[in-house]
């Protein structure tokens, strides 16, 4: 569904229509699980983590604007879901997102526990780094790099050309690196 009736629909759902709701979530619940699975590694959570961000989506939608993607608040909603998911102490995690790119980055599969912390202490400077990003930059170097959505498909979510979301990843990754340099050298 393109970005124009996914904004419709929320815009309906914003006036007190909830079968447009409805709609939204049979629409778009698939590509929040897959997310979420990339978070948590476990079918179980992702499909409660996307449960909370419609519960979320349904209590916040009065305050959605109406002339910003609804897709790019959607995913931001969830987003920041998983990741508070992530961060409870009481969760215990297999894997978080972006360990994939940060084994091929780092150019070794992790084989005992030394490489599991190189790797892990590895993510935590990458997400510093990223934390250094625009909101822009950092949103498509998080959904692209570390989630591993597909180009496409993110820049239609956050409502931005193609050519552009891929300027923009180019120079978040430039400054990730940069960013990433300078930590090594202070060490």
């Amino acid at each position: 569904m393109d970005q124009r009736n996914l904004n419709a629909l929320a815009i309906s759902f914003q006036h007190g229509d909830t079968r447009s709701l409805r709609v939204l979530v049979e629409s778009l619940t698939r590509t929040l699980i897959a997310m979420a699975y990339r978070y948590t590694d476990d079918w179980e959570w992702a499909r409660d983590l996307t449960q909370e961000t419609w519960i979320k989506v349904h209590k916040q939608i009065p305050r959605w604007d109406s002339t910003r993607s609804f897709s790019a608040w959607l995913h931001t909603i969830h987003r920041n879901g998983c990741l508070d998911h992530l961060r409870r102490g009481w969760v215990k995690h297999e894997s978080t997102p972006g360990d994939e790119v940060v084994t091929h980055l780092r150019g070794s599969t992790p084989d005992g526990p030394e490489e599991d912390l190189e790797r892990k202490e590895f993510r935590e400077r990458l997400m510093v780094a990223a934390g250094e990003l625009s909101e822009t930059q950092r949103q498509v170097f998080l959904r692209v790099d570390l989630e591993q959505g597909d180009q496409k498909a993110v820049a239609e979510a956050m409502g931005i050309k193609f050519g552009t979301l891929r300027a923009t990843l180019h120079f978040a990754r430039r400054r990730v690196a940069t960013a990433l340099q300078k930590m090594e050298t202070s060490t």
